[in-house]
């Protein structure tokens, strides 16, 4: 299956509904995953109020990350050709986080910071395009109002905008109005609409953690390992444009990773080590190139896409 999404012909993307398709099915027929953290932040209302299906728009969403994390990773050419190995590592990967099943803020987080990652990646050194900071910021303060905890990272976007080109005092002027534009929407919703001011969700509430959830944590260090060192080894033959945004993916991941286990300490919940994903899978698939790692890389995925089946009938 890894020949099949390494080559170039985008027809293997029609497999990943048959897998999302495969772990909804499982989901809903053993009730592993339920919908009791759906909050959305600032958006609660609005999405509370709403009467779609919400694991039919969580499928599409994972879908649409997906595809646009792969489509990421290849326009910015760090392979000869076109590869489509990052679509089916995140599908599997997010596959163990129940927020995959049920549309919520953290998947809609997922989504902002993708778009926000697609923009990163555009930026050049060279060329002073304002309008890219302003989408960047733009993205990141939505993905900060469907999941107010990421508020930390605002700070840290200018930062990681520093590493692709200078950063001017207009620069950051505008980055500043772009981050709290989705906040002066949300005032408008509450004047027009009448939605209660207070009522937004901030932080979940306390929860017992899953009896699977040392599993998750476990395959998510031995990928980030995996991830470092095919970092590590694609850093060394790198242009100074790809060392730039492997520096942006390092950053990203650092901060990510410490919100993450504050919401772990906090609320007993591991939802946000979910982001980690981004930057992962646009990693991970240097490792399966590699000449040490790739026998390796290869027998982990294919053993995580056995066991994300397998989980819904052993801890259920």
């Amino acid at each position: 299956m890894l020949r099949l999404f390494s080559g170039n012909r985008t027809i293997v993307l029609l497999l990943l509904p048959l897998f999302l398709g495969l772990f909804h099915f499982l989901n809903i027929t053993t009730g592993f995953y339920t919908k009791d953290s759906n909050l959305f932040g600032y958006w609660d209302v609005f999405f509370k109020m709403s009467t779609f299906n919400t694991n039919f728009f969580a499928a599409l969403l994972v879908l649409i990350n997906a595809i646009v994390l792969n489509r990421i990773f290849n326009k910015s050419n760090f392979f000869d050709r076109i590869t489509y190995l990052i679509a089916p590592c995140y599908v599997v990967f997010i596959s163990f986080f129940g927020i995959s099943y049920s549309l919520n803020g953290v998947l809609l987080a997922h989504f902002f910071l993708i778009l926000m990652l697609q923009q990163l990646f555009i930026l050049n050194h060279n060329e002073a395009r304002i309008s890219t900071v302003f989408n960047i910021m733009l993205l990141g303060g939505l993905a900060c109002s469907v999941l107010p905890l990421l508020l930390f990272i605002l700070p840290f976007m200018l930062g990681i905008i520093r590493f692709m080109r200078p950063l001017s005092f207009r620069d950051i002027m505008v980055g500043i109005l772009a981050s709290v534009l989705p906040y002066f929407y949300h005032l408008s919703a509450i004047y027009l609409l009448d939605w209660p001011s207070l009522d937004v969700s901030f932080y979940a509430e306390k929860s017992m953690l899953r009896g699977d959830w040392p599993v998750v944590l476990g395959i998510l260090f031995f990928a980030s390992i995996i991830g470092l060192a095919a970092f590590i080894t694609q850093w060394q033959k790198s242009a100074i444009r790809s060392k730039r945004q492997f520096q942006m993916l390092l950053v990203l991941f650092i901060v990510l990773l410490l919100i993450s286990i504050f919401y772990l300490l906090s609320f007993q919940q591991i939802s946000l080590f979910s982001l980690l994903l981004l930057p992962l899978c646009l990693l991970l698939p240097f490792a399966f190139r590699s000449e040490t790692l790739g026998m390796a890389s290869s027998g982990v995925f294919y053993l995580l896409l056995s066991f994300s089946v397998i989980k819904f009938f052993i801890f259920s």
